[in-house]
């Protein structure tokens, strides 16, 4: 179930927000797919920490977000948008603790396969 997290945004629309966990293994494409999908990012996403950068992995929990309309399944609720936050999850086993970290806030995951490996 869903994060009871609403919101109002800086128009005023009432967003309902839903966490999305992107996990898979190290150098699958889950910070790609992120960037691919968010309009708004934190000052965490898409491995901005330097010893990420330098190391080349995901190393801390990456956070950053989409909207779109609330879809019509789902008009009886009092929103006018749905967020969908995206937790970037570092992929190497041995961040497997910082990974169970985010675990409390995810409300669904997206399992992110490489297909060429």
């Amino acid at each position: 179930m869903a994060t009871d997290s609403s919101k109002s945004s800086a128009a005023g629309r009432r967003v309902y927000n839903v966490n999305v966990g992107v996990l898979g293994h190290v150098d699958s494409g889950k910070t790609s797919l992120v960037a691919a999908l968010s309009t708004t990012l934190s000052t965490a996403a898409l491995d901005k920490n330097p010893q990420s950068k330098e190391r080349g992995i995901t190393l801390d929990l990456g956070f950053s977000s989409f909207t779109i309309p609330l879809p019509p399944r789902m008009a009886h609720l009092p929103f006018d948008e749905l967020q969908f936050t995206l937790v970037d999850c570092p992929g190497h086993a041995s961040l497997i603790r910082t990974i169970l970290g985010g675990v409390q806030i995810i409300d669904m995951m997206v399992l992110v396969i490489d297909i060429t490996k």
